[in-house]
């Protein structure tokens, strides 16, 4: 799922989960989690990272009408269809300690936290903007760094990001954290490319008009 020079791949992975989706109890999933399942859409409401999306047995459009990248739409799709319940835990772990996380560690490591440190390097006020766009919060106590935000990604998963901007010494340094629940309501690709969703979310809160 990060292979973004092949569009048409993920595309018919989208089209792929559609008879998953017009098949699956989409209300009941929508309740578990905590979703507002609008009637007359026929679809629940998702907040992602600042953007509303519905979700319903048709697919997955956006609530404002504009762009719907592949990232969004597929992870939204299993988001409803994982069946997630339960609650966060507060606790977080870098991705690579998560049951199995292993497999795309170094991925997340270079195509997101490393994305990141490279996009806003030299550009903390535009990062500060950009998080307190997207429903930012102060970071638990026992993160540190030149900014360190909570961001409610999903209902029922938030994501910590430590940034610390480059210096005479050293380079930028960005890290994304997962609560120890996130497994319950997306696999470990979703998870990872739910780093990548934030990553492309605050780039374009930090520069809206590019």
């Amino acid at each position: 799922m990060f292979d973004s020079d092949r569009p048409e791949v993920y595309e018919k992975v989208y089209q792929e989960l559609l008879p998953r989706l017009a098949a699956a109890d989409l209300k009941s999933a929508a309740r578990e989690l905590g979703l507002d399942w609008q009637a007359d859409q026929n679809a629940a409401r998702v907040p992602l990272l600042g953007r509303d999306f519905l979700v319903g047995p048709d697919g997955v459009r956006p609530a404002d009408g504009g762009s719907d990248p592949f990232t969004h739409r597929i992870v939204l799709a299993y988001y409803l269809l994982h069946g997630g319940r339960g609650t966060p835990a507060g606790r977080y772990l870098p991705y690579r300690e998560l049951p199995g996380g292993q497999d795309f560690a170094r991925s997340l490591s270079e195509i997101v936290e490393g994305r990141l440190a490279r996009s806003f390097s030299g550009r903390l006020p535009q990062l500060e903007k950009a998080a307190q766009a997207l429903g930012a919060s102060p970071a638990p106590p026992e993160f540190s760094g030149d900014l360190a935000r909570v961001f409610p990604a999903l209902p029922k998963l938030p994501l910590v990001l430590t940034f610390y901007d480059a210096d005479e010494e050293f380079p930028a340094e960005a890290k994304v954290f997962y609560d120890l629940t996130a497994p319950n309501f997306l696999d470990l690709e979703c998870l990872a490319v739910l780093g990548l969703i934030l990553v492309m979310e605050l780039e374009a809160a930090a520069d809206p008009t590019t």
